[in-house]
């Protein structure tokens, strides 16, 4: 089915949203995940336009937010990858849920946005456009949000979300969920009348301030665990560089909660509350990526080489393979070559999509989308390089 068919924005089903999504599946999640959320009754009873925000842990997000404000019918915004797969894409569109593309103007997605304020209705967005890497939000994104706020007179509602990271950390190569508690509440309040005498900028900052928040810290804060087998599995996805002898992708794992550095021998042991120990010293990941990130700095001119393979959508559920051949990322450039050849300039990129271990997507100028997918867990150092552009 084609997305003309649907009504994009729509006040959200009551079958497919309340019935199926608020009634039954989310409960059944939640009570699998550990989601020990209660609904805000002030809330339910407050003016709208309004936008909720909160600060995007991992797919159970939603959830978490459905949780908080049931009883309320909301319209979801969502990356539009969740909408490849054709039973849900269908599903969510019926429950409401606006698509859009990440990283990338979508003039869609901002009108259907739009029908929802204009109607008085609840918009949910997560600004940071992506789940965290590290545990710790994103304050990168653009001001988006405070724009449509403005323009719609909405108020904004901040959201906080507890442990849903460590629960479903978004480096993990499996959907395996970490027996834990996931909480979360409102904030903040930034009601309409104030963000219509704050200036753009002004409103930007403090949604920016409200967003921050770091999970690691907070679960050692408040003796927070959140256990499974394989702990460590996938934490090289995003630690690939040795903090002993500064070697990069020579992990490999070993056992449940530990990976090894083949090139010093060094054990670096993952804990239930996100800290890692090696030798007599801690960290959390959040620390060990601003490590690789102004390791990368130093050097001034890092690169990424490897062997690579393009894909290209060919519709929204297809993607096909087109050609093969060597990607090159540097400060300022991605480039393939193979057969074609492909070049983004990065510094007009507003991102890149990942999914670590395996790929990353690339919209052009044009809104086409780009899959290049590439050896193991290279793929967070490109995304790193191209944020120093």
């Amino acid at each position: 089915m084609k997305d003309n068919t649907y009504d994009i924005g729509c006040v959200p089903s009551s079958f497919w949203f309340g019935f199926v999504g608020s009634n039954i599946l989310v409960p059944l999640i939640s009570l699998v995940s550990g989601i020990k959320v209660k609904t805000d009754k002030d809330f339910l009873g407050a003016e709208g336009p309004i936008i909720v925000i909160a600060n995007h842990e991992s797919f159970l997000d939603p959830m978490v937010t459905s949780r908080l404000t049931h009883g309320r019918k909301v319209n979801f915004v969502c990356g539009e990858f969740l909408f490849r797969k054709h039973f849900w894409g269908h599903v969510f569109k019926l429950g409401g849920a606006i698509p859009k593309k990440q990283f990338a103007v979508d003039t869609g997605a901002v009108k259907a946005m739009m029908k929802v304020m204009k109607r008085g209705g609840v918009l949910v967005i997560y600004p940071e456009a992506t789940r965290h890497v590290d545990g710790h939000s994103i304050d990168t994104f653009d001001d988006g949000v405070a724009k449509l706020a403005k323009k719609a007179g909405a108020a904004i509602y901040v959201q906080r979300i507890h442990g849903a990271y460590l629960t479903m950390p978004r480096w993990a190569p499996k959907l395996r969920v970490r027996r834990g508690r996931i909480t979360s509440e409102f904030v903040r309040i930034i009601p309409k009348e104030k963000i219509a005498s704050m200036s753009v900028e002004e409103l930007d900052r403090e949604i920016k301030e409200s967003i921050l928040y770091d999970e690691n810290k907070w679960a050692v804060d408040n003796n927070m665990n959140y256990g499974s087998h394989k702990l460590a599995d996938g934490l090289d996805n995003i630690a690939y560089r040795c903090p002993c002898c500064d070697s990069s992708f020579r992990f490999r794992w070993d056992g449940d909660n530990s990976q090894i550095c083949e090139e010093c021998g060094e054990t670096f042991t993952y804990h239930p509350n996100g800290t890692i120990t090696y030798g007599d010293k801690m960290t959390d990941l959040h620390e060990w990526s601003l490590w690789e990130m102004g390791r990368l700095e130093a050097e001034g001119n890092a690169s990424v080489v490897t062997p690579c393979e393009l894909y290209k959508e060919q519709d929204q559920f297809t993607f096909v393979k087109t050609d093969e051949g060597t990607l090159s990322v540097r400060q300022g450039e991605i480039r393939f070559a193979g057969e074609g050849s492909v070049v983004f300039d990065t510094g007009k990129l507003r991102g890149i999509v990942c999914n670590y271990g395996r790929f990353f997507e690339v919209y052009d100028s044009k809104g086409e989308l780009y899959r290049f997918k590439i050896p193991g867990n290279m793929v967070y150092k490109v995304q790193q390089i191209t944020e120093l552009s």
